[in-house]
């Protein structure tokens, strides 16, 4: 059986997530996620997206994107995507999938869905109770908004992280 195509809109924006395969930990530790905040960087350059919001957590991820370019959706998850994938079964001599199946992803098209998409990412580690208040969690651009000194500024540069 094939997979379902998907349905790419022009100038859209997405709710993107990554999970580990069998839920692992594939961002487990400090140095995982700061490789993945600097490939996240690396590619936000090079393919020309627009990046809302995110959330790392320890065995998935949440973006929020903007493709303007040339390039879709999947084209820029598959880049991040496979690009992670190699150097995490570099770092832990691992082989066998990175990540379980294909990125999820929904349509954001709305300013309100927008709004509440980035509350609902930001408030994850509040829901997986790794600290009371969303701008609390060092992994996540909720900080950003909140104006409060950032690791995703450092990793993915304050100038790029929203153009």
């Amino acid at each position: 059986m094939t997979r379902e195509k998907r349905v790419y809109y022009s100038d859209a924006v997405y709710h993107v997530s990554l999970r580990g395969n069998n839920k692992r930990d594939v961002l487990g530790t400090a140095e995982d996620k700061k490789i993945f905040l600097e490939l996240l960087g690396k590619f936000k350059i090079r393919l020309g997206f627009k990046l809302y919001g995110l959330v790392l957590m320890d065995n998935h991820a949440h973006l929020v994107i903007h493709p303007v370019d040339k390039f879709n959706i999947s084209r820029i998850m598959q880049s991040i995507s496979l690009s992670f994938s190699f150097k995490f079964r570099k770092r832990y001599n691992y082989s066998g999938h990175v990540w379980q199946g294909r990125f999820k992803s929904s349509l954001v098209d709305e300013d309100r869905y927008l709004l509440n998409c980035l509350e609902y990412i930001h408030n994850n580690p509040v829901r997986a109770g790794l600290v009371r208040k969303a701008e609390d969690y060092v992994w996540s651009s909720c900080r950003f908004y909140h104006s409060l000194p950032s690791l995703i500024k450092e990793y993915i540069g304050i100038d790029s992280f929203m153009h």
